[in-house]
């Protein structure tokens, strides 16, 4: 008797090990649309960098609300009109560096952490930004509806 439930309790412990080690070495399963979103969120970085008003245009939503960091607001014409490509803006660079992703259905908050750095005249700089982008899925695609921007204090 004493051998069969020493069997059995040795059994019962194989089991519980191997179950905890399994969900121990399991990666956590990020879902597809948190993948794509960071994803948007890197080629609108580049875009920005660029002044590719092309591809920001694919990515913002005709009813865009944009909030910068003086509180001025802008919608998507108006950003767009100021997207002028020239040689300070090959000067510049801009690395997510934080990306968090929120998902609430067919819409995301998604806040990101970011670090600007470039050349204006002589002057280097090194800036960090916190943004708030929500994203809709729209038309079966994400685009960025509303934005804001606040500069991180040093």
């Amino acid at each position: 008797m004493n051998y069969i439930l020493s069997i059995v309790l040795l059994m019962t412990l194989g089991t519980a090990l191997t179950s905890a080690q399994a969900k121990k070495s399991a990666k956590p399963r990020i879902p597809a649309a948190e993948t794509e979103l960071i994803e948007l969120e890197r080629q609108m970085s580049e875009a920005l960098v660029r002044q590719d008003a092309a591809v920001l245009g694919r990515l913002w939503s005709n009813d865009l609300v944009f909030t910068f960091p003086s509180g001025h607001i802008s919608n998507k014409a108006q950003r767009l009109a100021g997207q002028k490509p020239s040689v300070e803006s090959s000067q510049s660079s801009n690395t997510n560096d934080e990306v968090k992703v929120h998902l609430y259905g067919n819409t995301a908050v998604v806040m990101v952490l970011s670090t600007w750095k470039g050349k204006e005249g002589t002057k280097e700089y090194s800036d960090q930004y916190q943004a708030t982008h929500v994203w809709a899925r729209q038309q079966g695609r994400w685009q960025l509806v509303a934005a804001h921007v606040s500069q991180v204090k040093k």
